[in-house]
């Protein structure tokens, strides 16, 4: 199979089971009145596509040193913010999950160009990547993934709150880490066992992240928007 499509695959088909497994209570049948409207959330998942695609052509030129890394961290977090901080998304409780969706097309796009860049890097250099590779390439790739959907979660939470800046800086520092973190993995890669020791460090950054980012910021906000809904209704019965 081509390295393009075996990249494909491993960039998307990981977003698109994290999207139904993440979004699946917040939405029609699970309940009634679901939290937010599908086709605002996939224009940000397509948003999120072409902005991961550029960013990742950034990255790919800016490999070099960590504190351009650092940097980058920085300047994707400001990124989403400023995709998000628009008037028709300030102060709404579903910002949180069309920032989600920003970030699992951000991810997704950064994932797959990961793969293929790294692929084809290789075949240049006249090596071929064995199974072993591609595993590592794919932990990698869910590790972005993971970061990318926890920090538009974080932005996104502070788009509803009318807090952008605040929650901005909060996922910069979660960011910095993570990707502090990859820069390790990625100038390890002749060690075959550091290398894995170290994308599995990422990958559990961003799991944690995410598994953060949902219970603790869409989680309460889930409730906060059920209580006000709930004295809405009380109050015209």
């Amino acid at each position: 199979m081509d390295i393009f499509y075996i990249a494909v695959i491993m960039g998307f088909a990981p977003a698109l089971l994290l999207m139904y497994v993440l979004l699946r209570p917040y939405t029609y049948p699970a309940t009634e009145y679901p939290y937010f409207s599908d086709p605002s959330f996939f224009m940000l998942f397509t948003v999120g596509l072409v902005a991961g695609t550029v960013m990742f052509l950034a990255f790919s030129y800016i490999l070099n040193d960590i504190l351009s890394l650092i940097v980058y961290a920085l300047i994707q977090v400001m990124v989403v913010t400023a995709c998000l901080n628009l008037k028709r998304y300030r102060g709404k409780s579903d910002s949180i999950f069309y920032g989600y969706g920003f970030g699992l097309g951000a991810g997704a796009a950064t994932g797959t160009g990961l793969i293929y860049w790294l692929s084809i890097s290789a075949d240049g250099l006249g090596g071929a990547l064995g199974l072993g590779d591609y595993g590592v390439l794919f932990i990698l790739s869910l590790a972005m993934l993971f970061q990318y959907s926890a920090v538009g979660v974080t932005v996104g939470d502070g788009i509803a709150r009318h807090i952008p800046m605040q929650y901005a800086v909060q996922a910069m520092i979660y960011n910095v880490v993570f990707w502090a973190v990859f820069w390790i993995a990625l100038t390890n890669v002749g060690d075959a066992t550091y290398f894995w020791l170290v994308a599995a460090m990422c990958l559990v950054i961003s799991v944690m992240y995410l598994i953060y980012a949902f219970k603790k910021e869409v989680v309460l906000l889930v409730k906060e928007v059920d209580r006000m809904n709930a004295k809405g209704k009380k109050s015209r019965d």
